[in-house]
């Protein structure tokens, strides 16, 4: 049994030709194997069909790596092979760019409706900084290039990288006021080496968050912002915890019951869909208490949380307001739904912790 009528498609392509100093998704710059990667991704993609049946799509995700990287030949094998195994239902096609792609007719004409680029900071030495292939005049070439040919675009931003200044956020808001994407994202760099002072962070943060509730984004989730009718359709199915398939090395699913993550070994991946088994790493059918530490962990992300009545028919014992007592001065509790409060938003990452903390749940449903 799946949790809504529509599914979603990730698609994870490793391949950058350089690596940023800080990313921790796989990813591999030997384009060597690009070849006998993409025959085990249509594979699994046709045995994931033959596996859920000929369900319908509502969204679709390219992510990486870099896949405009790849030739274009292999987008469209993939996106031919995904049209052939599920209904396409008018879904949101998203697939990211590095700020020196250039190819936006030949992307829109394979149905890409959609496209995120990964600027990270309107600053050169920033960028040079975290090994960033780009520089800003390529992103704005870039940029004005594609508003030519989509409407729906997100720029993905980093707080927290290395030479950063109070300039480089100035310089950030700049590009959005210039080029008024439909969608922006804006995360905390995660490393173990701080590059800011806990203070001056925070303080760029709220300047860049404040400026773009300012100039109308709605803050819709703890780091993306969207324009009325622009939010990623895709990332809410994370966020709401419904079902998606998660196709390519290291990627994830959640369909029905069942979670898994694919091998982070390129080889292994590539060895079990050659002969013609799943490639999973972890896999697991969750408990009634998983799906309520799920749902709790990505809703509580949404500004809008989660509704009281999809909690009550995950767990009809979950005692909300004794919960929220625990949590007291981060979390909002009525008859519609809980989220965090503004104080849980900048102390998400503590509160969200604490919501998966397994005495805790089970405290407040009883057990």
């Amino acid at each position: 049994m799946y949790h809504s009528d529509y599914i979603g498609l990730y698609v994870h392509i490793p391949f950058c030709k350089d690596r940023c100093n800080y990313c921790d998704f796989v990813s591999y710059t030997d384009f060597s194997l690009v070849e006998d990667y993409f025959e085990s991704l249509l594979k699994e993609i046709t045995i994931w069909s033959q596996y859920v049946g000929k369900v319908s799509l509502n969204s679709i995700y390219v992510g990486g790596g870099t896949p405009s990287d790849i030739p274009l030949k292999y987008l469209e094998k993939t996106f031919d092979t995904i049209s052939k195994s599920f209904n396409l239902c008018d879904p949101e096609i998203t697939v990211e760019i590095n700020p020196k792609f250039r190819y936006f007719y030949e992307l829109r004409n394979l149905g890409v409706n959609r496209i995120s680029m990964g600027l990270q900071a309107a600053d050169d030495t920033v960028l040079k900084a975290v090994n960033r292939r780009h520089s800003v005049s390529e992103f704005r070439e870039t940029c004005r290039e594609a508003m030519n040919y989509f409407e729906n675009i997100n720029i993905d931003f980093i707080i927290g990288l290395p030479f950063e200044s109070e300039q480089t956020i100035w310089n950030n808001l700049k590009v959005i006021n210039e080029y008024n994407p439909k969608h922006v994202s804006v995360y905390i760099l995660e490393s173990k080496q701080e590059f800011l002072d806990q203070d001056t962070l925070a303080d760029h943060h709220e300047s860049f968050i404040s400026a773009l509730l300012e100039n109308g984004y709605e803050r819709y989730e703890i780091s993306n912002f969207a324009y009325p009718g622009y939010r990623c359709k895709h990332n809410l199915k994370y966020w709401n915890n419904e079902d998606y398939i998660g196709i390519g090395v290291s990627a994830g699913g959640h369909i029905g019951l069942k979670r898994y993550v694919n091998s982070s070994n390129i080889l292994l991946y590539m060895e079990c869909l050659k002969n013609g088994k799943f490639a999973f790493e972890y896999f697991k059918e969750n408990s009634p208490l998983d799906e309520l530490k799920e749902t709790l962990f990505m809703g509580l992300r949404l500004s809008n949380g989660i509704k009281i009545d999809k909690l009550m028919q995950l767990s009809p014992e979950l005692k909300i307001d004794e919960l929220t007592s625990i949590l007291n001065g981060y979390l909002i509790y009525d008859q519609e739904s809980l989220r965090l409060s503004s104080t849980g938003k900048d102390f998400s990452k503590f509160v969200l912790s604490k919501i998966i903390d397994e005495n805790i749940l089970l405290h407040v449903i009883g057990r």
